[in-house]
C-alpha cells in the first residue's frame, strides 16, 4: 500500500478558525503551519507554538517545570505551561481570613473584600490583591508601637480597598470614617495611615499625589513601610512613563514613553537592588527591569534579562512573556546572548507556509551563519541541521544517518526530539519494521509520561500502517491509551477485531462500548446483515440499536427489518425501513462516516468488509427496482429528495446528485405515485 509521507496532515481551516468552532487537530507526528491553534507535542517540533518549544529547552535547563502526568495528544499549549488548579492539591483556607480575625475583623467582612478582589483588574490594579493586604497586616502584627484599636482600624482599611482601583468615589465611601466611630490613631499609626493614603492615589492614577506621600514615607524608621515606600516610587516612576504609551488597544507606541521618568525609574531600581541585596520585593523589581528594556525596543538586552531570570528560578509565566514581548514580535529572529531564542524561532521558520504567514521561511545558509551564536550549544545546532534536512530538504535517508546512537535511560527533550525525527524519517521511508523498533526501544527506555504518549501515538500509526494493526490491541502492546486504539476501532479494524474488543472484559468500558457500536453501525452500512443478527443475539446492542419500530411509514422492530434483510438483501420495504432507522436516530451525520485525513492516525484502508453504503443508496436501491410495490417506490422517491432538503446538499450521503436527477425524481413521483401519501405531501425538490 503506497502513502504519501506518514506524519503530513492537513487541517482545511486556517490557524484562527480551528478546535472547536472549526476542526480537531488531527492524530499525527506532523501538521502544517495553518494546524488548529498550533496544538502540541512533546517534542521539538516546527508545526508546535513557539511557547512549547520553549518550555521544552527551558525545561532541559532546569529552569521550567513540565507536568509530570501524561496529556493526551496534540495538547493545548497551556496545558502544558499553565496547568490546571485541578491537577495540584486544593487550597487551603485563605490565610488572610485568619489574620485579619485576629485583629478584630469580622470574617464576613473579610470574605466580601476577597471577593471583590477576585474581579478582574489590570495594571497597577493587578497588586491591590489578598497577597499585597496580607503583607500589611502582617507589618501591622509586628509593629510592637501600635495599639490593638490602630491595628483594628489600619487592617479595616486596607480590606475597604480590595477591589477598589481607579474607582476614587467608591473606595472613599467604603473606607471607615473613623473619628466619629472609633479612637483616634496614634502617632506610631500615622506612617501606615500615610502608607494607605498614598495606595489610594496610587491605585486611583494621582500618581504624583502617590510619589510624595512614598517619598516621605521612604525616610521612615519602621522596617516595612520604608521598604514598600522605597519599591512603590519605583512603580509610580514606571506608571508615569508609560501614562501615554499605550493606545485604547493596548499597543505600544515607544514615541510617547516619559524618557526621564523612565531613567529615574531604572534608578531607582538600581537603588533599591542595593540597598536591599535580600529585600521582599526584589523579584519584581528585577523583573521590572524586562520592561524598561521592552519600552527601550533593545532586544539583546531583554533577552539577557530572560536569561537570567531562567537562570535564577522557574517562572509561570516567563514564557509566556518571552513569547509576547520577543518571539511573537515581527522581524525577531533571535538573540546572540539567548541563542535559545533563536532555535526556537529557526523551527518556526522551518513550518509549511502559506501566504498569510510572516515569516520567511528559513534557508540552508542560514544555518552556517548562525553557528557561532550555538557555539556553546552544539547539540541545538546539530538538532538544527538535522531537522531542515526532515523538513525542508526531505532527505529523509540523511536524517538517519545523522541521529545519534540511543543511550540507555531517560532523555531529555533535546536528546528525544532527535530519536523521534529518526523514527519519522524512518516511517516517511516506509521502512516500517525499522521505524517500529525505534518506538519501541524508546518506549522500553524510562521515556516520561508524556513522552510516552507520544511514542504510543508513533508506535500505533507505524503498526496500523504496516497492517500489523492487531498488535496495537495484544494483550503485551506498550500501546494501552484509548485515545489512540479507539478511533483505530472506529475507521480502520475489521468485525473479527471490533467483536473481540467488544468483549474483552480487561479493556475499558469507553472502548468496549465504541467497539460494540461501531461493529454494529458497520454491519449495517456495510450489509453484513447476519452478522448483525448473531452478534445481537449473543449480547445487548448499544442504544440507538433499540429501534422499536416506526408508526408514519409502518416498519417493525430493526432487528426484524435486518432479519428480512439476511434473507432477501433487496427487499424494498425492508431497505427503506433500514432508511427510516437511521433518520429517527439521527445516524446520517455519524462520525464514522466521517474519516481521518489519509496520513493521520487510522487514516489508512478500512479493513471491514463490503462496500459502505448510505440511506440514499438504499433509497435509489428501491428506485431502480422495477418489482417494488408502488407505496415502497413513492416512500424511497420522497426520502430521496428530501435528502437534499432544504440546501440543496445531500444530508443522508456523500453523492451529489445534479438538480436534473431531483426534478426527474419528483417529476415520477407526482406523475406515477400522485396518489400516494408521499406525493401530496412533498411540494418542492431540491
Amino acid at each position: 500500500m503506497k502513502l504519501t509521507p506518514l506524519w503530513l496532515a492537513l487541517c482545511s481551516l486556517p490557524v484562527l478558525a480551528c478546535g472547536p468552532d472549526g476542526c480537531e487537530t488531527p492524530l499525527t507526528l506532523q501538521l502544517t503551519a495553518a494546524q488548529c491553534h498550533l496544538n502540541g507535542l512533546p517534542f521539538l517540533s516546527p508545526d508546535n507554538d513557539t511557547r512549547t518549544n520553549l518550555a521544552l529547552l527551558l525545561a532541559d535547563e532546569q529552569a521550567f517545570s513540565l507536568p509530570g502526568g501524561a496529556l493526551p495528544l496534540p495538547f493545548r499549549v497551556d496545558e502544558l505551561i499553565s496547568p490546571a488548579v485541578g491537577d495540584t492539591a486544593p487550597a487551603g483556607p485563605d490565610p488572610l481570613l485568619a489574620l485579619a480575625a485576629s485583629l478584630g475583623i469580622e470574617a464576613a467582612t473579610t470574605e466580601a473584600a476577597i471577593t471583590r478582589a477576585g474581579s478582574w483588574s489590570e495594571g497597577r490594579c493587578i497588586s491591590n490583591n489578598p497577597v499585597s493586604a496580607e503583607a500589611f497586616l502582617q507589618a501591622l502584627v509586628q509593629t510592637p508601637a501600635l495599639t490593638a484599636s490602630d491595628r483594628s482600624q489600619l487592617a479595616s482599611q486596607r480590606l475597604a480597598m480590595l477591589g477598589q482601583c481607579g474607582q476614587a468615589q467608591d473606595a472613599a465611601e467604603s473606607m471607615p470614617q473613623g473619628e466619629s466611630k472609633t479612637a483616634p490613631l496614634s502617632a506610631a499609626a500615622k506612617g501606615f495611615a500615610d502608607y494607605l493614603t498614598a495606595s489610594q492615589h496610587f491605585y486611583q492614577g494621582e500618581l504624583a499625589q502617590a510619589d510624595a506621600l512614598f517619598s516621605a514615607l521612604a525616610e521612615q524608621d519602621q522596617p516595612w513601610l520604608k521598604e514598600t515606600a522605597d519599591y512603590m516610587k519605583i512603580r509610580v516612576a514606571l506608571n508615569q512613563s508609560q501614562q501615554s504609551a499605550f493606545d485604547d488597544w493596548g499597543s505600544l507606541d515607544r514615541s510617547q514613553i516619559d524618557q526621564a521618568q523612565l531613567q529615574r525609574c531604572e534608578q531607582l531600581i538600581t537603588d533599591y537592588r542595593t540597598r536591599y541585596p535580600q529585600g521582599r520585593y526584589l523579584d519584581s523589581a528585577t523583573g521590572l527591569l524586562r520592561r524598561l528594556a521592552w519600552f527601550k525596543g533593545d532586544n539583546e538586552l531583554l533577552a539577557s534579562h530572560y536569561l537570567q531570570a531562567s537562570q535564577q528560578q522557574s517562572e509561570p509565566d516567563l514564557v509566556n512573556e518571552i513569547d509576547l514581548k520577543l518571539l511573537m514580535q515581527p522581524g525577531f529572529t533571535g538573540s546572540a546572548t539567548m541563542p535559545m531564542l533563536t532555535l526556537v524561532q529557526d523551527l518556526r521558520r522551518l513550518r509549511i507556509h502559506d501566504s498569510w504567514d510572516e515569516w520567511q521561511p528559513l534557508l540552508a545558509a542560514e544555518i552556517g551563519k548562525q553557528a557561532p551564536q550555538f557555539a556553546r550549544h552544539a547539540p541545538w545546532l546539530a538538532y538544527l541541521e538535522q531537522s531542515s534536512r526532515y523538513y525542508l530538504a526531505k532527505d529523509y535517508a540523511a536524517v538517519v544517518a545523522a541521529a545519534p546512537a540511543l543511550a540507555n535511560g531517560p532523555l531529555n527533550n533535546l536528546a528525544f526530539s532527535q530519536q523521534v525525527l529518526k523514527g519519522m524519517a524512518l516511517a516517511a521511508q516506509q521502512q516500517w519494521a525499522k521505524a517500529e523498533q525505534q518506538w519501541r526501544a524508546l518506549l522500553a527506555n524510562q521515556p516520561t509520561p508524556l513522552q510516552d504518549q507520544l511514542l504510543q501515538l508513533a508506535l500505533a500509526m507505524t503498526l496500523e500502517r504496516a497492517g500489523q494493526l492487531e498488535q496495537v490491541f495484544a494483550k503485551e502492546s506498550p500501546i494501552k491509551s484509548d485515545h489512540y486504539r479507539i478511533p483505530l476501532l472506529e475507521y480502520v479494524a475489521p468485525a473479527p477485531l471490533l467483536r473481540r474488543m467488544a468483549r474483552d472484559e480487561t479493556a475499558s468500558e469507553p472502548l468496549r462500548q465504541r467497539a460494540s457500536y461501531t461493529l454494529s453501525y458497520k454491519q449495517l452500512t456495510h450489509g453484513d446483515y447476519q452478522g448483525f443478527l448473531q452478534d445481537v443475539a449473543g449480547a445487548p446492542p448499544a442504544a440507538p440499536f433499540n429501534w422499536q419500530g416506526s408508526q408514519g411509514y409502518q416498519c417493525p422492530a430493526l432487528t426484524e427489518v435486518v432479519a428480512t434483510l439476511a434473507k432477501a438483501p433487496g427487499t424494498p420495504r425492508a431497505l427503506n425501513c433500514l432508511g427510516e432507522f437511521f433518520l429517527a436516530q439521527g445516524l446520517d451525520w455519524d462520525p464514522l462516516l466521517h474519516r481521518p485525513g489519509a496520513d493521520t492516525l487510522a487514516g489508512s484502508q478500512d479493513l471491514f468488509a463490503g462496500k459502505q453504503r448510505s440511506r440514499l443508496d438504499w433509497y435509489q436501491q428501491v428506485i431502480a427496482n422495477p418489482k417494488a410495490a408502488k407505496d415502497d417506490k413513492a416512500y424511497a422517491l420522497y426520502r430521496a429528495i428530501n435528502c437534499y432538503a432544504p440546501s440543496g446538499s445531500n444530508g443522508c450521503g456523500s453523492q451529489d446528485l445534479p438538480v436534473s436527477q431531483r426534478k426527474a425524481w419528483f417529476n415520477t413521483l407526482k406523475q406515477q405515485h400522485g396518489a400516494s401519501q408521499w406525493a401530496k405531501q412533498l411540494k418542492y425538490y431540491w
